[in-house]
């Protein structure tokens, strides 16, 4: 649509919560707000709190976006540091938290079963001396129980949809959810405590050394108790090694049965 970048991505936004774009062109972006996200993205919590309380639908605003800061119409220039897109990035990430997708399929000759999938993708955090992340993404079968890594790299090439094809049905899955992230946590407990934990070893010795030193000081009276506790604390807050772990979002993801054996079979190559 235009050069601008943050225009396609603020236009795909909108049409994909329902925002009709009542105004296109390289130069400007016209959109008309629903009144959920009038709630979530523009500050008006009051205003939205009485409409409720009166029972009333409200009325939710429109935003003008546009290419130059000198816009004979005003409205909102678009660029990095505008506020109200960091504000939209926000949302976005707010609701793509969770996800429900089916594989798009071309019109097959019968009806087609679309296997369901528990893909999540985790943050590791490793602090210690030294600080490092790491990210694990994870799918398991809700059908048969196969987990596989690297799950988002498999369905990279694949092209899902926010609907169902024709001719294609979701099964109904056989482990429900909550034994099913149980599964993925088990998983990546294993995952941690299979690699080496060197990092931590040497956290551990830091951590004593600096406590060492710590007490001399206090012995030798050059500081008080209460610095001496609170930097006590600060030492093991900074030093003492522990992995944290995030899950960033996830979602189901129904594939068809070819896609299905084609993700398994990729497992040797891991």
């Amino acid at each position: 649509m235009t050069l601008n970048p943050y225009f396609d991505f603020v236009h795909q936004f909108f049409t994909s919560y329902g925002c009709a774009i009542l105004e296109k062109s390289e130069s400007h972006l016209r959109v008309q707000l629903t009144s959920s996200m009038d709630e979530e993205i523009m500050n008006r919590p009051f205003y939205w709190h009485y409409m409720t309380k009166m029972n009333r639908p409200g009325d939710p605003m429109q935003l003008l976006f546009t290419n130059t800061s000198h816009s004979k119409e005003g409205g909102i220039y678009l660029h990095a540091g505008t506020p109200k897109l960091h504000t939209i990035y926000g949302a976005a990430i707010k609701k793509g938290k969770t996800a429900r997708l089916y594989e798009a399929v071309e019109q097959p000759l019968q009806n087609r079963a679309l296997c369901p999938w528990l893909v999540v993708n985790i943050h590791l955090h490793y602090r210690g001396k030294q600080s490092k992340d790491e990210t694990l993404s994870l799918g398991l079968n809700l059908v048969h129980g196969t987990l596989l890594p690297n799950m988002m790299e498999r369905l990279w090439k694949m092209e899902f949809e926010p609907t169902v094809s024709d001719y294609t049905f979701p099964m109904t899955p056989l482990i429900n959810l909550e034994n099913a992230y149980k599964r993925i946590e088990r998983y990546v407990e294993g995952y941690v405590s299979s690699i080496s934990h060197d990092w931590a070893t040497r956290s551990l010795k830091h951590l004593q050394e600096e406590k060492d030193l710590l007490e001399s000081f206090y012995s030798s009276e050059d500081i008080g108790l209460e610095q001496f506790t609170k930097e006590q604390e600060q030492i093991d807050t900074r030093y003492s090694p522990r992995i944290l772990m995030e899950a960033l979002n996830g979602g189901l993801f129904y594939i068809s049965q070819k896609s299905n054996s084609y993700v398994i079979k990729n497992l040797a190559a891991d």
